[in-house]
């Protein structure tokens, strides 16, 4: 018999693995690199890997650990009806200075800061039924039909966006990112399509368990590398998320990082 309950996830992580190491002499030319410094500021914020069971949404969040994170569930006896919705942007987490050369800390002295501080949301972030949501890149395989979709634009919030700009002297604001899905059926058959901005990570959950990830892309210490350099000019005063009127495809957004590699994932055997 068919579950009648399919709940969908996703969530998205600053993974330390593709990120440089920070060892001595990295530390060391932070002082007159702005990327390797932003890079410092990420490799100390990273996340553990979320799990590959998703037992407890809830029990997950409390945790802090996560950049995004957006789920829904599918009702099939009431006609696709959507529930359990939360869109949530997540967290810069405090800074961990055993993440970096011991040696050289004072190189780049980290004040102790014990807070998490929240993302931000864009306004368009959401869940349409039956339909792609507006901002959605994904192309749907012909003969099939969309029953949810999910979007969600984010960014690291005010505070960590002031460390990059007054403390690590980044030229630029935080870019915006995003991730999405939709599941997608054809006859018996189930598919979830992802698809993400290529920093950060993320991985997708069918019935809580893990169906896909995609690692970030290798940040590399450049000043026009994606992950750094995508965001608004630091000249310019930083627009507030609220005001967020992109149109179109998220692929077209401004200030926003460019997609990853497509998601295409059969479901069936976890919604049968």
């Amino acid at each position: 018999m068919a579950a009648n309950r399919i709940a969908l996830c996703s969530v998205s992580w600053i993974d330390e693995k593709p990120l440089p190491k920070v060892g001595f002499w990295f530390v060391a030319g932070a002082a007159v690199s702005w990327p390797k410094r932003v890079i410092m500021g990420l490799v100390g914020t990273s996340n553990p890997e979320p799990p590959m069971e998703l037992a407890s949404i809830e029990g997950f969040q409390a945790r802090q650990q996560y950049r995004a994170l957006i789920s829904c569930s599918l009702d099939r006896q009431r006609q696709g009806a959507l529930g359990d919705t939360i869109i949530d942007p997540g967290y810069t987490p405090p800074f961990d200075k055993s993440k970096l050369d011991t040696r050289l800390r004072h190189v780049a002295p980290i004040p102790d800061d014990p807070k998490f501080y929240p993302g931000d949301l864009s306004p368009l972030s959401g869940v349409s039924a039956k339909a792609l949501h507006k901002s959605s890149s994904l192309t749907v395989p012909r003969d099939h039909e969309v029953l949810v979709s999910a979007f969600i634009k984010f960014r690291a919030g005010k505070d960590t966006d002031n460390v990059g700009i007054t403390e690590a002297k980044s030229p630029v604001h935080v870019p915006w990112v995003w991730c999405e899905y939709a599941l997608v059926s054809s006859g018996s058959k189930f598919r979830l399509l992802g698809q993400g901005s290529t920093f950060p990570s993320h991985a997708w959950y069918v019935n809580g368990t893990q169906v896909a990830k995609r690692l970030q892309g290798p940040v590399t210490v450049s000043e026009r590398d994606p992950a750094i350099s995508t965001g608004r000019p630091a000249a310019q005063a930083r627009a507030e998320a609220a005001n967020d009127t992109s149109d179109g495809a998220v692929t077209g957004h401004e200030y926003a990082v460019a997609p990853g590699d497509l998601m295409d994932v059969d479901v069936s055997r976890f919604v049968i």
